[in-house]
């Protein structure tokens, strides 16, 4: 019997992940009635991941009011589910407390927006018992180096005259040192040494180092409202107060890849939470249970029918399905099919992917990135605004599906 692994990604503005995967599960139960098919919702780190893995896991929604990016209060959404061993996991997304588009155009300014709100969601899913957090760091309106999360978890940034620093990157310019808050200090439920008992896991997809050319200053507060003169003078504060915290928690490494991500807020989860930066597609595949049972099956298979592995022959019998709305160069950058597809070649699998459209010059890049066969599903000739609508890319991909799982 040929097994299917389906881990579609959305097509942005047409289908969500789920949808794609249905439309695809339907495609191959038309051509191959009797395939034995596993499905899972995916996500890269950044925008969507939250709800994804959320709706993947079986989990719940909260929502809680939290201190925007400009320090006014704003609704911000995040999800909960429980694990294997009974235990509760809280998945966030940076952007839904201080993101980008939380803050008008005219208004975008990285010296003094602030992360104080991803604190309080943090805070508020440990009082709500959860010991484990996954969290999407895309999409930020900030460049505080994470300051103002971590002041909303009892971490204390002072000035040189001994009061507490503002919030933005401002703050950051002013830092002579840090406290932290112990547990059993007034009534804080939620402090730093609690917190470094828990699990963080951090979805970043940028390898930016905290300063320098390649630093979060240089490279991203352009675009969140600052000035040349602006990210030169950000960098050199980031720089100076990134020294100051090595003098009191060694560990801490500028340099580490994704220490320069949503503002230098990777270098805080990882400095001061212990927190591990990973791909947000690894960590969506393997909370899923799509590498699970991708090993499931290959141990099945190497247990009851080895001569298959021992031929090749795997990607005769296990086919795993991938794809997005635009399949081209970015795809092979890095995005979800590129993730799904590592995985799948890992075991030898044979990799399918589908897309709106398929850029013909990035073949040889998506071959590389381990997918070996691309198709798109718009029909030739058909307006764009007639493929976009909901219904008509479901057809297109559950016909175009059956259409070349046909000919296996």
């Amino acid at each position: 019997m040929k097994k299917f692994l389906v881990a579609m990604d959305s097509f942005k503005g047409c289908l969500t992940s789920a949808e794609a995967g249905h439309a695809v599960s339907e495609g191959i139960k038309s051509a191959i009635p009797d395939a034995d098919i596993s499905a899972f919702t995916v996500a890269d780190g950044g925008e969507g991941m939250m709800e994804a893995l959320t709706n993947a896991c079986n989990g719940t929604f909260e929502e809680v009011r939290v201190t925007g990016p400009l320090d006014d209060s704003v609704n911000a959404r995040y999800g909960i589910y429980i694990k294997s061993d009974g235990s509760k996991c809280a998945i966030l997304e940076m952007a839904s407390a201080a993101g980008l588009t939380l803050v008008p155009e005219d208004k975008r300014n990285p010296l003094v927006t602030t992360t104080y709100g991803v604190g309080e969601m943090i805070s508020d899913a440990y009082k709500k018992g959860c010991r484990s957090f996954i969290i999407g760091i895309g999409g930020s309106a900030t460049n505080d180096a994470g300051i103002g999360m971590l002041s909303a978890l009892g971490f204390i940034f002072i000035d040189k005259d001994g009061h507490e620093v503002s919030r933005g990157a401002e703050g950051v310019r002013d830092v002579y040192s840090v406290l932290e808050i112990k547990a059993g200090s007034g009534n804080k439920t939620v402090t730093p040494d609690i917190l470094r008992k828990c699990k963080f896991t951090i979805a970043c997809d940028v390898n930016n180092t905290l300063y320098g050319d390649d630093g979060c200053s240089m490279v991203f507060s352009l675009q969140k409202g600052a000035t040349p003169k602006q990210a030169k003078s950000m960098d050199g504060w980031i720089e100076c107060f990134a020294r100051l915290i090595k003098k009191q928690y060694p560990n801490a490494d500028e340099n580490a890849n994704g220490a320069g991500a949503a503002g230098g807020l990777g270098y805080a989860f990882k400095t001061f939470l212990d927190a591990e930066l990973k791909s947000g597609i690894d960590i969506v595949l393997s909370e899923t249970g799509f590498v699970k049972t991708l090993e499931r099956i290959y141990d099945d298979i190497l247990k009851d029918e080895p001569e298959i592995i021992l031929s090749n022959e795997l990607k005769n019998n296990v086919f795993v399905i991938t794809g997005e709305g635009k399949l081209d160069a970015q795809t092979a950058m890095g995005k979800v099919p590129a993730g799904v597809a590592k995985y799948a070649k890992k075991y030898g699998a044979r990799v399918i992917a589908f897309g709106g459209t398929v850029e013909e010059s990035a073949a040889d890049l998506l071959k590389s990135a381990g997918i070996d066969e691309c198709y798109a599903i718009t029909v030739a000739g058909m307006p764009i605004e007639t493929a976009m609508r909901k219904e008509i890319a479901m057809d297109n991909l559950k016909k175009k599906t059956s259409e070349v799982l046909s000919a296996l």
